[in-house]
């Protein structure tokens, strides 16, 4: 569902009452400089950021702050290892990845990774180099990496690349790096801006130049690189997009441009996954100008972010829109608590909003603030009750579903040490999902996420879910509740399979860092989902599956491999789990080497065709 954009440029309105806290201000050798990126907030609970053309070595650095404000100096570049860092991403090996735009061994910039442990040292992963026409990989990265699906990281080059208008780059967490595509102007040209994962799997970004007018360009670029060009700025629509975007919960995605607009000062504009495209405000001053950094969709719902210039004093603001483009001020730097605010800012898992200003302070080189948020009750996204193996839309009565969404949880805790004699959470740090009235049972909670598993009386039909914390309850979300919904736990693309002894029988190199044998024609091979529908006996509510006790689906279970079927041993609830389903399989043989889709069957319902298993002699 989309929410109807407003066609007219919203007023602006101001809030004095509003409060900003100065968490730290630069000074010396750790001063902001010239520009900051924008920060994050680690696995650990500490946020990061960079600092550019300052630190010990005047390249830049690496910070970190805990939350009580205590700022450390975790790197200082040194030029051979790259200088002017943007921002910092966490993988999921838990170290930090990151780039800088100029220095490194051929002085075209890097891309690295650091440990969040300070014993250990920054790592570069890959060096570009610093003159055409030598630079076909790219040069002077400007931004930030994401993290795909796939494992790899992906980014942008502000130059280089075969036709010297950057580049879109991919880079494995080991440091295999591969061209993924190059901007030609026509489709664009000097990407500033950071690339964002969109729900379909793409990444989309912006140009700063390039396109029909060469003002810049949304885009769009598949991870086999094939790039469309969404949107090409005009005058009129804002122009000379520096951030990157982001996509919000209405699944539009939303950015600022630096120029442009009704005054020249720079748009805040809305762009569909189609290039359907609305200006929804054109900056006129008081509430700020040119507009360097993106927008960050906070736990209420609404937008959040900086202009460098403009405000009440000239020193620049931090602002909120809604999502009809009204645009509020909240605060108005004044130099002596910050100035040139240029990174985005992002709400940590505390409910407040940080961020960082490039100027000003007690040391007249930066700081970082706080804007202290009221805790917002918990909300369920449009489409945000998914089945928890396939995410297709649904819920299986006794089957597990994830709730993505916002403020669903303060803290991120499993039921590890919550299920006390078999006996399954309902509540689980203080939330509670309720399905039609009945408690769902908690496995995972976080602030954007939430894996349950349904009660297993569940009715078919629309049903309600709440979600329930200390702040309050959500607003109802509307799930269709069917009576199977069978799909099969992934690793990627692969479906989890195992042998009888447990051992994984997937493809080698589907899970980083672990040697796995795939199944032989002829093996035993158990396949693990969810969804399966009702079991005979009834599965008893609320408790881990009685090991005592074997729980058949109730209604026979088919599976194919290709185009082959699988003799099905059993389909059964795992022992000592609870809405788990081993399908014990035979594979076909014979089978010549290769992936091949893996699809079950059950009361006419069928599991995506697009999970694979490999079989090889």
């Amino acid at each position: 569902m989309q929410r109807a954009a407003l066609l007219f440029c919203a007023a602006t309105v101001a809030l004095s009452a509003q409060t900003l806290t100065t968490l730290y201000s630069f000074s010396g050798t750790n001063s902001a400089g010239s520009q900051m990126g924008p920060i994050i907030q680690g696995a650990d609970g500490n946020l990061y950021g960079t600092t550019q053309g300052a630190g010990a070595n005047n390249h830049g650095s690496i910070f970190k702050i805990t939350p009580s404000g205590t700022v450390t100096t975790e790197y200082n570049f040194a030029y051979t290892d790259g200088g002017g860092p943007a921002g910092l991403v966490q993988a999921p090996d838990g170290n930090l990845y990151g780039t800088t735009f100029t220095g490194g061994l051929n002085n075209g910039g890097t891309v690295f990774s650091i440990p969040t442990s300070s014993w250990y040292p920054l790592r570069t992963l890959y060096p570009f180099c610093s003159q055409q026409p030598n630079c076909a990989d790219g040069q002077a990265p400007m931004s930030g990496l994401v993290l795909a699906a796939d494992g790899n990281l992906y980014g942008t080059t502000s130059a280089g690349g075969p036709n010297a208008a950057g580049t879109i780059f991919k880079i494995s967490l080991s440091g295999s790096f591969s061209l993924v595509a190059s901007f030609n102007r026509s489709n664009g040209m000097t990407p500033y801006g950071g690339l964002v994962l969109g729900s379909d799997g793409n990444l989309y970004g912006t140009t700063w130049a390039g396109g029909t007018g060469n003002l810049g360009t949304v885009f769009k670029c598949t991870l086999a690189g094939t790039v469309t060009v969404l949107h090409s700025f005009t005058t009129g629509d804002g122009y000379q997009p520096y951030a990157t975007l982001i996509q919000a919960n209405d699944g539009n995605f939303y950015g600022t441009t630096e120029r442009g607009g009704d005054n020249d000062l720079g748009t805040i504009f809305q762009i569909t996954p189609a290039g359907v495209f609305t200006k929804l405000h054109s900056f006129a001053g008081p509430e700020g100008s040119h507009p360097y950094s993106g927008l960050m969709q906070a736990s209420d719902g609404n937008f959040y972010g900086t202009a460098p210039s403009g405000g009440a004093n000239g020193y620049g603001t931090l602002f909120e829109m809604n999502f009809a483009g009204t645009v509020t001020t909240l605060h108005s730097f004044d130099s002596t608590n910050g100035a040139n605010p240029t990174g985005a800012v992002m709400q940590a898992n505390d409910g407040n909003i940080y961020g960082t200003t490039s100027q000003g302070g007690m040391g007249g080189v930066g700081t970082i603030f706080k804007l202290i948020q009221a805790p917002a009750p918990p909300f369920i996204v449009p489409n945000g009750l998914v089945n928890g193996a396939s995410f297709q839309p649904g819920i299986v009565a006794n089957g597990w579903f994830t709730i993505t969404g916002t403020n669903l949880s303060t803290v991120t805790d499993t039921w590890a040490n919550a299920v006390i004699n078999g006996n399954l959470p309902d509540k689980l740090d203080g939330v509670s999902v309720s399905v039609d009235g009945a408690p769902a049972y908690l496995y995972y909670v976080s602030p954007k996420q939430i894996n349950a598993l349904a009660p297993p009386t569940l009715n078919s039909g629309n049903v309600s879910v709440t979600v329930t914390n200390s702040y309050g309850t959500s607003s109802p979300a509307t799930a269709v509740s069917q009576l199977v919904q069978p799909a099969f736990f992934q690793w990627g693309n692969y479906a989890v399979a195992t042998r009888t002894d447990y051992t994984y029988a997937i493809k080698n190199g589907a899970i980083q860092g672990v040697t796995t044998v795939p199944a032989k024609p002829g093996d035993t091979i158990l396949l693990w989902g969810t969804g399966f529908g009702p079991t005979t006996p009834f599965v008893p509510e609320g408790v881990a599956v009685p090991s005592s006790t074997i729980y058949h689906t109730l209604n026979p279970v088919t599976v194919t491999v290709g185009s082959a079927t699988a003799n099905v041993i059993y389909a059964v609830l795992a022992p000592g789990s609870a809405g788990l389903y081993q399908i014990a399989i035979q594979i076909p043989a014979p089978m010549a080497d290769g992936d091949y889709p893996v699809v079950a069957t059950v009361s006419g319902a069928q599991s995506p065709s697009n999970v694979l298993i490999t079989v090889q002699q």
